[in-house]
């Protein structure tokens, strides 16, 4: 008869021995913004895995190729579009949609690898809000990115209008004016008060092959004087002191830093983006002179 105390070793071995598998999970952090017509998920994964994505009869599934550990694990919310979100076996994440959910897009992020879906809904009133339709593939896509957004406001005037809203309602303006024309195809990266991250919108641009960016802001100055416009178009350097430091606080206030632009990685991304982007800056350049010329006609 053995002692008592010997008899639990065994069972202490497969505890210990079941611990590991726990840590080689892939470490999935969920944050999630609301809107009355929309939801957005952005899963951010401790390394880049495999996965895809099913939708069956009020829900969506992504199933991943190994196992993983979501933070939080799961979800309740009171709205249409999403319900509420939950693990299940190991290696999935369950969206139990509600009745207002009408579809959804996904695209990623890297450095670090981020899914994120947007789940579109029912306006208040009532009137849908589908997600984009299928485009004519002969059509020219133009993508117009309102600057700022949610808690990040931008300029303030002296009568307290905040640059997000400007941006946003010109935005909007110039939307409606260029679909007029049925060659192009108008796509905005935002179109209510949500902060997005600078990735985010030129995600936005590519996941849709834009043809054109167009990103709107209204500048701020000490000098009551200060009037007319600006154009600035994507360059290697900055050409005056003045675009650098504006690009340094445009940066700064969408949360860039210096250490996400150096690195081994950002190198090679920053040398594979020259070599695509080098044709393209003469054009640039010579639609912004354009757009310049005419910003200039109308205010003098």
């Amino acid at each position: 008869m053995f002692p008592r105390s010997l008899r639990w070793v065994p069972l202490l071995l497969v505890l210990l021995a079941a611990a590991p598998s726990l840590a080689q999970r892939t470490r999935v952090d969920v944050s999630i913004d609301r809107t009355p017509t929309s939801t957005r998920l952005v899963l951010t994964h401790s390394q880049q895995l495999g996965y895809v994505i099913e939708e069956d009869n009020g829900r969506l599934e992504i199933i991943y190729s190994q196992p993983v550990a979501f933070e939080p694990s799961g979800e309740r919310f009171d709205e249409g579009v999403l319900r509420r979100y939950e693990q299940r076996r190991g290696n999935r994440l369950v969206l139990r949609t509600g009745d207002g959910f009408r579809g959804y897009e996904s695209f990623e992020l890297r450095n670090p690898f981020r899914l994120v879906l947007d789940l579109h809904g029912v306006a208040p009133e009532g009137e849908a809000v589908p997600p984009p339709t299928r485009r004519d593939p002969r059509q020219k896509v133009i993508v117009i990115d309102p600057g700022h957004g949610g808690i990040e406001n931008g300029a303030t005037g002296p009568t307290g209008l905040r640059e997000k809203e400007v941006a946003l309602d010109l935005a909007r303006r110039l939307k409606s004016r260029l679909q007029r024309d049925r060659n192009l195809a108008v796509v905005l990266t935002r179109d209510e008060d949500r902060l997005i991250g600078l990735d985010e919108r030129t995600a936005i641009a590519n996941h849709n092959r834009a043809d054109l960016f167009i990103s709107i802001h209204l500048n701020a100055s000490p000098r009551s004087t200060a009037r007319g416009a600006e154009t600035y178009f994507l360059s290697n350097d900055a050409t005056d002191d003045a675009a650098r430091t504006l690009a340094a606080l445009e940066n700064g206030a969408s949360g860039v830093t210096p250490d996400q632009t150096n690195g081994p990685d950002r190198n090679l991304d920053l040398v594979l983006w020259d070599l695509a982007q080098n044709q393209y800056m003469a054009e640039s350049s010579l639609l912004a002179e354009r757009v310049q010329w005419h910003l200039n006609s109308l205010t003098g």
